[in-house]
Order: structure tokens, then sequence, then C-alpha cells
């Protein structure tokens, strides 16, 4: 009796494809991109033969990153760096405005580096205001010196606080930053520096799931693959979608990871919106960090409360600002004020009749 052989396994390489089909002229200057764990040929085959298309195959690739790590990734992957780099898709299909050759050569660039398009420098330089640089060397002197710290800076608006907190987790040499805030109008404001002054230059993915900017070039999803243990990135979240997950003391299925991830900071902007509640209190405690950054121009509930020690506290007011700008001497004529643009504050201050003082008195 012949020996009976089973064939248990079979050895599974992920395939990504590119073809065109040059007799389909509406097709002319689109390439079909698609992912196949089986023979390309039969995938092509079942994909045209039934519709008796002649098809030109432009590439194909394995699906595994090019950096020693084994990871793999699906077409979607590659469609989602195909859409960062503005490449027009036919809704709903697989098919992209793009030539056989340059998509080839985008397929390379991402199996080489996870999908980063860092390489495009698109950063600039930028040079500190002196409050600025203040904040930031106290702050990173505080990160070593105290151990799971927490700092404040009750900072007026147009402090720059995006671009000194690019800074400041940069110095730190910080790799994943989580930045919460309970107002997510402001998003834009941490995707445009992110442009301008953090990604590029420093190798950080801007992550998030905030729908303002999910579809933002140059962002990629909070889940994505892409973001593995040894992945510098920043993920920018809404307080109020991260408290609805059951990880964090809400009711749905989502932000998994976040909790699962040590982060090196947080920062939470407008600290003082919505930030001092029971809910919020029991979100931030499933949040593993090293050092929070709390952001607030208004902070008087946690002022009044005495949160913060005084060596864990800096100040930049109306008034500095206003004195900054009258103060602002530099030899060098071709130096701008940097406070020059910012609008002349006038306060004032009423003092309150008798009659009302009495009434107070009595009250």
């Amino acid at each position: 009796m012949a020996e009976i052989i089973l064939k248990t396994s079979k050895r599974v390489v992920p395939m990504i494809y590119a073809y065109t089909t040059p007799e389909i002229h509406r097709h002319d200057g689109w390439t079909k991109i698609g992912y196949t764990e089986q023979d390309v040929e039969r995938r092509l085959d079942q994909q045209t033969h039934t519709a008796d298309v002649i098809y030109h195959e432009e590439w194909r690739g394995n699906a595994v990153f090019d950096d020693g790590t084994g990871d793999t990734f699906k077409d979607s992957d590659f469609h989602a760096f195909l859409k960062k780099n503005e490449i027009e898709r036919q809704p709903k299909t697989e098919w992209f405005k793009i030539t056989g050759p340059d998509s080839k050569k985008l397929f390379n660039d991402f199996r080489s580096n996870r999908g980063s398009i860092i390489d495009e420098v698109l950063g600039v330089t930028y040079r500190l205001r002196n409050e600025q640089e203040d904040a930031i060397t106290k702050t990173v002197d505080y990160y070593y010196t105290h151990e799971n710290g927490e700092y404040l800076w009750n900072c007026k608006p147009r402090f720059g606080k995006t671009l000194s907190v690019y800074d400041f987790v940069k110095r730190i040499e910080a790799e994943r930053v989580l930045i919460v805030t309970n107002r997510p109008a402001i998003a834009n404001s941490w995707y445009d520096d992110y442009i301008h002054f953090a990604g590029f230059q420093d190798s950080y993915y801007f992550a998030t799931n905030t729908p303002a900017l999910r579809d933002r070039k140059y962002t990629i999803a909070s889940d994505s693959p892409l973001l593995t243990k040894t992945t510098p990135y920043i993920e920018f979240e809404s307080l109020q979608d991260i408290k609805g997950s059951i990880y964090l003391g809400g009711k749905y299925d989502k932000y998994k990871k976040l909790v699962e991830t040590e982060w090196d900071v947080l920062v939470i902007d407008e600290a003082h919106e919505g930030v001092d509640t029971y809910k919020t209190d029991v979100a931030f405690d499933h949040i593993k960090r090293k050092f929070t950054l709390h952001l607030s121009g208004t902070p008087f509930k946690a002022l009044a409360t005495d949160k913060f020690p005084e060596e864990a506290i800096y100040n930049w007011t109306y008034a500095d600002e206003q004195q900054a700008k009258e103060n602002w001497n530099n030899n060098n004529p071709s130096e701008t004020n940097p406070y020059g643009s910012l609008p002349r504050l006038n306060m004032y201050t009423y003092q309150m009749s008798e009659i009302i003082k009495d009434e107070l008195v009595n009250c």
C-alpha cells in the first residue's frame, strides 16, 4: 500500500500587484493595484478572463516591509500611502491615476520606510522667542528631575504652545507623544505646526482618529500597523472621544492600543476645559506615561487647589507680552521685533462704589 502523505500547510507569500488594460481607453493613465495571497497570474486571470480583457502586468512585490522585521501589510495600507501622496483614485475601486513605473517607485519607497514621507522635508527653520526658550528649558529640567512629573504652562493665547511642545518633546527625545484636547477645533493648529516644524526633519508620524484631520495628507490612523513599539510618533485625539472607550471608562471598544502604549509624554491641551471631572480622571488614570504637560491660559481651578507646586508652573501673561514688546531692543536692525505685530493691550480696573461695597458686606 502506497504511503499517504498529507500536506498540512502551505507557505503563503502575500503579494501586491499592479496591472493596466491597454485596450480600454478610459483606463489610459490608470493602474489597478491589488493584493493577493495566491499566485499572481491566477489572480489576474480571475479578474480579467471572464470579462475577456487583455491586461499588462506592470509589477509585483512582496507585501512585507523591507526592514528585517517580517511585518506584512495589505493593499489598503499602500492605497492610503498613495492617497497621502495625492494620487487620484476611482471611488470604491482599486484603480489609481498613476503610471506603472511611478506606482512601482512609490511601492518600493513604501516598503523601505514603512510609508514615511519624511524625506520630502517640508519643515522650516524656526527661532524661539525668549519666553518659549525659557519655558522649554525649565520644563526639560523638571522632566529629568521629577519621575512621573506634571508641569503646567499657564500661558496666554499667542504664546506659541504647539511649536514649543514639539520643541520640548524633541529635546527630551520622546518617541511616543499623546496630545489630548477637549476642543477638537484646534486640531488644525497642531497639524499645521507638525507640518512646518516637527514631522519631517525629526521622523515623527502624526497619528489621529479626529475626523477633522483623519484624511489630511501626512496623517495616518491611530491603529495603523505602521506604528510599532520602535516608531516615533505623535498622536492627537479628542478627550471626549477617548473617554468613550471601554478601556478608559466608557462603553465602546476602541483605543485599546492607546491604553496599551507607554507614552513618554501626555500633553493635555486646554487643560482647564472639562478636565477636572471624575470621568476624565478615570480616563487619564488608565494612560501610562512618564510625564504630563498641561497647557492652559486660564487654569484658575488648578491654581486655586495648589495642584502644581510653584516650580512646576511657567507663567506668561498679557502683561508679560506687552512688556516684552516695549522692552525689545536689538542692535541688529535687520531683525524685527517678534512682538511688533501683537496688538496693544489696554487693561482697566474699576472701583466699586461705597453703596455696593456696603451691600456685599451685609450679604
